[in-house]
């Protein structure tokens, strides 16, 4: 969403004015993190503390009584449009700091316009000009313009990009990657996207959504020849059934007893055998070391239907 500058400032002193709580200064910070560093140091406004949700020059054309509580407001649907980006992108950003969401959001140190707006015209028209969040310290109100951000196919509220673009990307240029909801740092990203990294790089990244994304992107060739995979089984179509031993660090990720390994099919594409798919396969199914049984499991079918299948063709 484009940033318009003039509108928001504006609307956010509107805003302000119609709550007591005009800042001596009001500047727009390109980035969240900085708006969050300067209030760690300069310390946050607590006129905020108590800062209404409704002012009656500002009413967005309802009765008060029509208006969600602000207790209310945490318990709607966390895909709910109107609120998902803004709290999806801070809790990001505040995981990252390794700082609890409460801290900022009970005492308004960090104010979502996609909240605000419910009750207010003037924080709903900045926020369809831009704005992300109002960030108010000590003696200055800081504007951080909305981010571009990038999801997963049908999936709102997973931050995810692997085209090679951040999944969040500041005005300034800078960004956040993340691969379905996991956030890598740029080096690793490209790693992951490119199937750069080893099954033995992989365990060795920091946490256990990082480790279980990476193996997802791991190519044929990395998984076989790199990795040290065992062909258990080849169907009557040809596909393949592999056994991959787990390293430590990524067997310790897993659910007790889920075991040693991890299984996956490779198969080619009967029209097109340039193409090649590998898809991964539930333990407990890969252990009977059937290809066609993962197979058919794979497009939720019985054995018996999946093999019909195949004769008929």
């Amino acid at each position: 969403m484009p940033f318009d500058g003039p509108v928001v400032l504006d609307a956010v002193a509107r805003f302000c004015d119609t709550r007591g709580l005009t800042p001596t200064k009001l500047s727009v910070v390109a980035r969240l993190s900085r708006a969050l560093t300067i209030a760690s140091h300069h310390g946050t406004d607590p006129r905020w503390r108590t800062a209404p949700y409704w002012a009656a020059d500002d009413d967005p054309g309802q009765t008060l009584f029509a208006h969600l509580l602000p207790q209310d407001l945490d318990s709607q649907p966390r895909d709910d449009p109107s609120r998902a980006t803004g709290d999806r992108v801070l809790a990001a950003e505040l995981r990252r700091r390794r700082e609890p969401t409460a801290r900022w959001m009970e005492n308004n140190a960090v104010v979502t316009a996609d909240r605000w707006a419910r009750f207010s015209r003037s924080m709903s028209a900045a926020r369809c000009a831009g704005l992300g969040w109002l960030v108010p310290v000590r003696g200055e109100l800081l504007a951080v313009p909305l981010p571009a951000v990038r999801t997963a196919e049908g999936r709102p509220d997973v931050l995810h990009d692997d085209t090679g673009r951040p999944a969040v990307e500041w005005c300034d240029g800078t960004g956040t990657y993340f691969l379905h909801g996991a956030e890598f740092d740029e080096r690793h990203y490209r790693k992951v996207i490119a199937s750069e990294l080893l099954i033995q790089d992989i365990a060795q990244l920091p946490n256990a959504d990082q480790r279980s994304v990476a193996l997802t992107y791991l190519s044929f060739e990395r998984l076989v020849v790199d990795s040290d995979a065992e062909l258990l089984d080849v169907g009557v179509r040809g596909t393949k059934l592999y056994r991959l031993p787990l390293p430590f660090r990524i067997r310790r990720d897993r659910v007790v007893g889920y075991g040693l390994y991890d299984y996956f099919i490779h198969m080619r594409d009967a029209s097109h055998p340039e193409r090649e798919f590998v898809e991964w396969v539930d333990p407990a199914i890969g252990a009977q070391r059937n290809a066609e049984l993962c197979q058919a499991h794979a497009f939720g079918i019985t054995l018996e239907q999946w093999l019909a299948i195949d004769a008929e063709g």
